[in-house]
């Protein structure tokens, strides 16, 4: 049928469709522009990013915070044994999603100028403040792909640095930065941020102390220690930060908000639950909060059968080095069990010795490192709840408690196992909240603050810089930061509770770096920064059940995924060497 208008005016071919986003009508108002900004916050729950993969695919791996109870993934261990793999998604999503979040950063900074244009007036500071989170949020991502990516060397290789939406495929062809030059990018975007977020006080978001904190910290690792300090002192004396205390600090990194967003923090990812999803694996699709602790759940005892069960994946513990690094030399669970009556037991000298342990932390001159408690579960005297009723932690293995299975490798003469505690969802197995936990990530904390203002101290003033690690020390011992206490480091190269073999046992900041920081996957960018490879695949030896590691300074960088390479033409866009 045809229908002949040739009367009627052809103004009905000047349409408009209400319902889509154009550049045209969007955005068209400040909530067009937070919900822009939303997009780019979201993009920390990606499932390539701190959503899943970040954690236990990858840093974990790399700074042996963990080790293997999988063995069956030749791939994934070589994460931890220096044979990462080129094309392994588990370092390639990573590059992905991060890339994402800076996208949608870029995106939001534009449409923020667009809308200026037409905003009220009385908008102006309001559209200042997220233009300052969204180059908060760009520097944020842009270090996390250094992070993974980047030669640590400042002259060497870095990332690729993207300040505007690609507007075909020859602007999103750019080159690799250097890792210099891609620091002085992140230091620009915190620099706008911090004048930009002036009056932003929400710490739900990004602050201007949450810029100036990161402009501390890209500063020192850029090589830059005279502008660092002036920004760490800035966060010690103006930002009103105090460090909370030690029975606060403990409780602040399962998801319980009473004690998140706290004096000591300058920024963390917000983890909230999803228990409303309706996929059982909610780390599959967009949600509020982490999937990672998935790979690390705890094992548990199974009191009807003695059997050990997995909370989750239960995929890694904690590598059985890191409880000497602590300074816990006890032995190991199953030399010290018997069999009385049929049952099998723990002895009762070794459950009073380890009561006592727990008791007096922090007290005993031959016992661990408080912090120990609170970055791992202990098997047989820490409990977990499942189903709403409370089990002892168990080993992370499978079997009953009490023995170990030959075919695992392991020897059960010295055999620890002990499950990870930080970021672990406690209030049940990780399924009952659709495999999405809300502990929140603390990106830079004052105690970072304090020991990076001693690291740029401790040649110039290293009684000053003495204090500011004992600060940090006492805290973890439960005693009051700021006054002298009897287990203060007598020198910057006192002994530490790291075993004599070990190359922290008379660095006191290193070693407080890496036991304030261990579970919080900062212990990488140190290593990275200064070269410590070697000696730490040379401190932990081995992972999966006797996999030996063999560093190669190839490894400080991991593999950038192969389908860069397929749109990204230009030259001076190199793969990282060893792939």
């Amino acid at each position: 049928m045809v229908v002949a208008g040739s009367g009627c005016s052809e103004s009905f071919l000047d349409l408009e469709d209400t319902g889509s986003i154009s550049q045209s009508n969007f955005p068209s108002s400040l909530n067009h522009i937070d919900l822009m900004l939303v997009s780019v916050y979201g993009v920390q729950h990606e499932r390539g990013f701190m959503g899943y993969w970040w954690h236990g695919y990858s840093v974990f791996c790399l700074d042996h915070t963990i080790d293997m109870q999988w063995r069956n993934d030749d791939a994934w261990i070589g994460i931890s044994t220096g044979m990462a793999r080129l094309g392994d998604n588990k370092i390639s999503f990573q590059w992905r999603d991060i890339q994402k979040g800076i996208y949608y950063a870029n995106s939001t900074l534009e449409a923020i100028e667009r809308y200026r244009v037409t905003a009220p007036p009385g908008e102006a500071k309001a559209l200042d403040n997220k233009a300052g989170e969204a180059y908060f949020m760009r520097g944020f991502y842009l270090w996390h792909l250094q992070v993974l990516y980047s030669q640590p060397q400042l002259n060497g290789m870095g990332v690729p640095i993207i300040r505007a939406v690609p507007k075909d495929l020859q602007s999103m062809s750019v080159p690799r930065a250097s890792t210099g030059e891609a620091y002085q990018a992140m230091i620009e975007d915190f620099k706008r941020a911090e004048v930009l977020l002036d009056g932003q006080e929400d710490n739900h978001r990004a602050t201007r102390w949450s810029a100036k904190a990161a402009l501390a910290r890209t500063y020192l690792f850029a090589g830059k220690t005279d502008s660092a300090k002036l920004y760490l002192e800035d966060c010690i004396q103006n930002s009103g930060k105090t460090l909370v205390s030690f029975d606060h600090y403990k409780n602040m990194f399962n998801g319980d908000t009473k004690f998140e967003y706290n004096s000591e923090s300058f920024y963390e990812v917000g983890n909230r639950l999803n228990p409303e999803l309706p996929n059982n694996n909610g780390s599959t699709q967009q949600n509020t909060g982490s999937g990672a602790s998935q790979l690390y759940t705890p094992f548990y005892i199974n009191p009807g059968d003695g059997e050990r069960k997995a909370m989750g994946y239960s995929n890694q513990f904690m590598h059985d080095r890191n409880l000497f690094r602590f300074g816990y030399h006890d032995a190991p669970p199953l030399t010290v069990t018997e069999q009385v009556g049929g049952t099998w037991k723990l002895q009762d000298d070794y459950v009073a010795q380890q009561m006592e342990r727990r008791e007096q932390a922090g007290r005993q001159a031959d016992g661990p490192d408080p912090r120990l408690y609170v970055c791992a579960l202990q098997p047989f005297f820490d409990s977990v709840k499942v189903a709403g009723q409370y089990y002892r932690v168990a080993q992370a293995e499978f079997g009953k408690w009490y023995t170990l299975d030959p075919a695992t490798g392991l020897d059960p003469d010295d055999f620890y196992g002990w499950p990870l505690r930080k970021n672990q969802y406690l209030e049940g197995k990780l399924e009952e909240a659709r495999n999405i936990a809300g502990a929140n990530y603390y990106f830079i904390r004052l105690a970072d603050i304090y020991l990076m203002y001693a690291e740029v101290l401790k040649s110039s003033n290293p009684s000053l810089a003495l204090e500011y690690i004992n600060k940090v020390h006492r805290r973890a011992y439960n005693y009051d930061p700021n006054t002298a206490s009897p287990v203060d480091y007598a020198s910057l190269t006192a002994r530490t509770k790291a075993a004599a073999d070990d190359h922290l046992a008379n660095d006191p900041l290193l070693y407080e770096r890496w036991a304030e920081f261990f579970g919080e996957a900062k212990w990488w960018e140190d290593v990275r920064r200064l070269n410590l490879g070697q000696q730490e695949a040379n401190y932990y030896k081995t992972v999966a059940a006797g996999r030996k590691i063999t560093w190669r300074d190839e490894h400080y960088a991991m593999p950038i995924p192969p389908l860069e390479f397929e749109t990204n033409t230009n030259p001076g866009m190199k793969q990282n060497p060893g792939y």
